[in-house]
């Protein structure tokens, strides 16, 4: 199995151009994952713009690419004394599939100064659902437990607006800010538990970081504000590390799948 880390690797091909490869092992069935597309995608822009930390990313999803080689092309386009704006897209066969802004600089690991909310409750990790996979899959590098107070959509029942649920990296890496991308996408999708299913894509995904990760479990809150009649939804998520510490949130629109089916 391929660390994240590996997974993670990019080539300078020139200013502003990098190589990476698309890899099986971080996808979901035949798709690669959006949020690993979207992290490989945010480190090649935090290498144009000299800096270490993903600040914010907004990415808009076009199209699906393959499992395979992809181009990453960047282009700083302010540089500032606080924080570096990139622009990116990830390239295959001669088209988009995604394109971002990148807001790359610096964040301490001093607490934050004024929280509006504390961690919500969640069901402890080890009482929690294990939902692993075959090695070959992304889950099979993220163990993911779902708390079984809002799971009750795996049963066929309706279970509200909300998910929630622990994750750590199997390799006993900790979360990192590129991998937290991973992480706010990971979970399953909150119309679930509204009576729908099937694949959800996701059209737009703003990813913030509010913090670096202790090492340790994360625990990961999703909630939909709104499902619209043609299946428009929305999904906020919220990422706390084990001091209970608000590290990272995200606001994503996708279609459900039922409208998809529908169309």
């Amino acid at each position: 199995m391929g660390s994240f880390t590996e997974a993670m690797t990019t080539t300078e091909l020139r200013e502003g151009v990098f190589q990476s490869m698309l890899d099986d092992e971080w996808s979901l069935g035949e798709n690669p994952h959006g949020g690993y597309m979207m992290a490989l995608l945010t480190k090649a822009a935090l290498t144009t713009a000299g800096r270490t930390h993903p600040l914010a990313v907004s990415a808009h999803f076009l199209r699906s690419p393959d499992i395979g080689p992809v181009e990453l092309r960047t282009e700083a386009v302010k540089r500032g004394r606080l924080y570096t704006t990139v622009h990116a897209r990830m390239v295959q066969n001669g088209k988009s599939c995604i394109e971002a802004t990148v807001t790359a600089g610096e964040i301490s690991d001093a607490a934050h100064e004024w929280e509006a909310h504390r961690q919500p409750t969640i069901t402890p990790f080890d009482e929690c659902d294990e939902h692993r996979t075959p090695a070959e899959n992304l889950l099979g590098h993220i163990d993911v437990r779902l708390d079984p107070h809002a799971t009750a959509f795996l049963r066929g029942e309706t279970s509200g607006d909300e998910v929630r649920g622990w994750m750590q990296l199997t390799d006993g890496t900790g979360f990192d800010p590129l991998s937290l991308i991973v992480a706010v996408d990971l979970l399953p999708p909150t119309v679930f538990g509204l009576g729908h299913g099937g694949w959800c894509p996701t059209v737009e995904l703003t990813y913030q970081l509010r913090g670096l990760p202790a090492p340790g479990p994360i625990a990961t809150y999703t909630r939909c504000a709104a499902l619209s009649a043609d299946g428009w939804f929305n999904e906020d998520a919220v990422v706390y590390d084990s001091r209970g510490r608000l590290v990272a949130q995200s606001r994503q629109l996708a279609l459900s799948g039922n409208a998809l089916n529908n169309r």
